[in-house]
């Protein structure tokens, strides 16, 4: 525990300082070209917290659930995909070259955190807040976890940039990237015509709630309605193609899941109050940041908001295309917190100081009351035997 805590602790302060560095290095030049855009991105003060995570990552060692998986089947030389391209070559050009797992792994964790952080790179003074929220929200570890939906989510998040810039080619050439990574990324192919218009769908605040209320009756009545299915899921899960997948997500799994995730612990209910806080904001931010990009983003902040309270998040067979929006959540968090450092108000200063504290308070306390099956404590690969290293 203590090893986690101070691993993730230096690596989230570590990040946090040099894109602090690489925000105030672009307020101070001229940076109105997308050249100069670029050349802060390819800065030492963006690549050297990239890089640092990549290497982080790759030398863990059962942090995330499916990692000891993913190991087992890069030592062996084991197929975990279901026909995904991409990262079947990625895998395999690393087994050619006899490269190290660590090597592996860091490289897939820095296509994820680049891709990522690559989406915003017009928005640099975001990053700070982005690497809080990314840690203290808990997505690093879904990183580290669903691994090829992650890199599909990060690779599908930067394409978004190609609906503002009305680039639909672009879209669907990293849509097929990212589709070539998981095959659940061919959804993510219907919002370009849904978005391009630029169209504010949540305009309603009051609309906004009703449809989250709404949200938290159908997971009430979602274990009567799963019964009625339980047929038709069983068959849809089969379709999913592997062992593992009806193994662990079939029927009986999901319920106890939904079991499970249906507590109500004070980190459980304080995310609903600040999701609810940021809706009603809602206006200020849109006015604020005003900006089709941001109409986007809030706009999917939404979607998963509302799915992520509908189903149980255990219940991955429903979940598992809709996964793409959780993300979000974090995202709107760092939008949220950087509007009330800069709208300035003796509330808005109490809620942004409140905000970030609760949400560094919730991921050290998940350190603190999590044991060593948890998959959350950070293990480096040297402090295991690990068969053929």
């Amino acid at each position: 525990m203590i090893q986690s805590i101070l691993v993730y602790s230096l690596l989230l302060g570590i990040m946090m300082f040099f894109f602090y560095m690489a925000s105030y290095k672009k307020q101070t030049i001229n940076y109105s070209s997308n050249a100069n855009q670029n050349i802060i991105f390819n800065s030492y003060q963006i690549f050297i917290p990239l890089i640092l995570f990549s290497i982080v990552f790759g030398m863990r060692y059962d942090v995330g659930v499916d990692h000891l998986s993913y190991l087992e089947a890069y030592i062996w030389n084991l197929d975990v995909t279901k026909n995904e391209f991409l990262f079947q070559l990625i895998t395999n050009l690393s087994n050619y070259f006899n490269l190290h797992y660590v090597i592996y792994f860091s490289i897939i964790a820095f296509i994820q955190v680049f891709f990522f952080y690559y989406a915003f790179k017009k928005e640099i003074y975001l990053f700070p807040l982005l690497t809080l929220f990314l840690f203290t929200n808990g997505e690093f570890i879904s990183w580290m976890n669903i691994i090829r939906h992650s890199i599909a989510m990060c690779i599908w998040i930067y394409s978004l940039n190609f609906i503002v810039d009305r680039k639909l080619w672009k879209y669907i050439l990293f849509g097929i990237i990212a589709f070539l990574f998981h095959r659940s990324a061919i959804i993510l192919f219907v919002f370009y015509p849904i978005l391009v218009n630029g169209r504010d769908y949540f305009k309603s605040i009051p609309l906004q709630l009703i449809l989250l209320a709404s949200a938290f009756l159908i997971k009430e009545l979602f274990f009567d309605i799963i019964m009625n299915f339980s047929a038709a899921i069983d068959f849809y899960i089969s379709l999913l193609g592997t062992d593992m997948y009806e193994r662990s997500y079939n029927i009986d799994n999901l319920l106890e899941s939904f079991r499970e995730q249906t507590g109500t612990g004070l980190a459980y209910i304080w995310r609903i109050v600040i999701n609810v806080i940021i809706i009603l904001y809602s206006l200020k931010l849109k006015k604020y940041y005003n900006s089709r990009w941001f109409n986007i983003i809030y706009f999917f902040f939404i979607i998963g908001l509302l799915i992520s309270y509908m189903f149980p998040s255990g219940a991955i067979s429903f979940t598992r295309p809709f996964r793409y929006f959780y993300i979000f959540q974090s995202i709107m968090l760092a939008y949220f917190v950087n509007y009330l450092y800069k709208i300035k108000s003796l509330y808005n200063r109490i809620l942004m100081i409140i905000t970030i504290i609760s949400f560094l308070g919730i991921f050290y306390l998940s350190q603190i009351t999590s044991d060593e099956n948890s998959h959350l404590w950070y293990q480096f690969f040297f402090q295991h035997k690990i068969n053929m290293y």
